[in-house]
């Protein structure tokens, strides 16, 4: 790959990570993000760097805690020495032994240990009576945009040719690529293209071709400056509803949520939602803080600071897809990652690499071509 001519198109976690490490392999390297970098959900996660409790996507996260420290550590993006720490919370305390025992199996590493709710309230004075938990030894808060904005810093410095505010779609010649042609009439000629462009990957690839099981799943994120805010991370591991009244525009008036809760400083990140259309945040907002204050009562009085929505590259399996797009050479594809691109974005994009530059394969459960089957 030394002296070739590359094209990563998507200014995202991964796109920005995978053409850094090709511009320092000796690459020449241009960058093409349509709107903005950070834009997606890159830029707009809830901001938490953290163990997907998935063996293969564990994988990857860890290799990405390597490659963040790697980073250049500054107040826009630090990575703590040390986890935050999550505590998954229930009313079940035996649901939480339960759940605890069967992450210590899985990944001991991560010890996982059920809490009663005395304990809780005693770690996490917080949170409402009544919550048992399990506290599990990962989670590291950062800057929802800071991750990429530091590769977007290295990249630059690696000599990365970065272009913002026009569109790329690959050109296909034969079976192989031929170029890039950008909507600002730009013809990019290359060999190797890289495509990043999270859910927007599908809508890149001729509809008669192969095209990667990937979905645009949407989710609403608010940040608060509550009184106190929590010193870890907080999840629920039930998915509830919540109805919106007015005239979201999704399939239905139940939107799927999650709550979970990111602590950055003084403020905190409530999250989040789970739809197949775009919805309406200034909506989804106030019902996501509701749901919140039932876990942590001080969000209720808590100052509203903005909200946010992102569409999610969520794939049928729960997995990416990685490696070369079948039958077309010069092409590969790093797309797929759900809600954990910041969490394993960059370990994926070394893979891509590895795959692009040398014909390293990718483990078989995140083959680009692989048998999808529903998670």
């Amino acid at each position: 790959m030394r002296g070739r001519e590359v094209v990563v198109i998507g200014g995202g976690i991964i796109g920005c990570s995978a053409a850094t490490l090709l511009a320092e392999g000796g690459a020449r390297v241009t960058l093409v993000e349509s709107t903005a970098l950070a834009n997606g959900a890159s830029g707009r996660n809830s901001g938490s760097i953290q163990h997907p409790f998935d063996p293969v996507l564990g994988a990857l996260h860890i290799r990405s805690l390597t490659l963040y420290r790697d980073l250049e550590q500054t107040d826009a993006f630090g990575l703590p020495a040390e986890p935050a720490g999550i505590l998954l919370l229930t009313r079940d305390l035996d649901d939480a032994a339960q759940r605890a025992a069967d992450l210590q199996d899985e990944f001991s590493d991560l010890g996982a240990v059920a809490l009663d709710p005395q304990a809780v309230s005693q770690l996490e004075p917080t949170i409402a009576p009544g919550w048992a938990a399990v506290l599990v030894h990962s989670g590291y808060p950062t800057r929802p945009d800071g991750a990429t904005r530091a590769w977007v810093a290295r990249a630059a410095r690696a000599g990365v040719d970065i272009r913002v505010g026009a569109g790329a779609r690959p050109v296909m010649e034969a079976g192989r690529i031929g170029g890039i042609d950008m909507t600002d009439g730009t013809h990019l000629a290359t060999d190797a293209v890289l495509l990043a462009a999270g859910p927007w990957v599908p809508d890149l690839l001729p509809s008669d071709g192969w095209r990667p099981a990937i979905t645009r799943t949407w989710g609403v994120t608010v940040q608060v400056r509550p009184a106190a805010v929590p010193s870890h991370i907080l999840e629920e591991g039930t998915v509830h509803t919540i109805n919106v009244a007015g005239g979201m525009a999704v399939a239905g008036s139940d939107v799927p949520s999650i709550f979970s809760l990111m602590p950055a400083a003084s403020l905190a990140t409530i999250g989040s939602t789970f739809v197949a259309t775009e919805p309406d945040p200034a909506l989804v907002a106030p019902l996501l803080l509701e749901r919140a204050a039932a876990f942590v009562p001080g969000i209720a009085s808590a100052e509203l600071i903005g909200f946010r929505v992102c569409g999610r590259p969520q794939s049928a399996d729960g997995y990416p897809f990685i490696g070369p797009v079948p039958g077309v050479e010069g092409l590969t594809i790093c797309a797929g990652h759900g809600p954990w691109g910041i969490s394993t974005g960059p370990a994926s994009a070394e893979l891509a690499v590895a795959s692009m530059v040398s014909g390293t394969s990718v483990p078989n459960q995140l083959r680009a071509e692989r048998e999808v089957r529903p998670a």
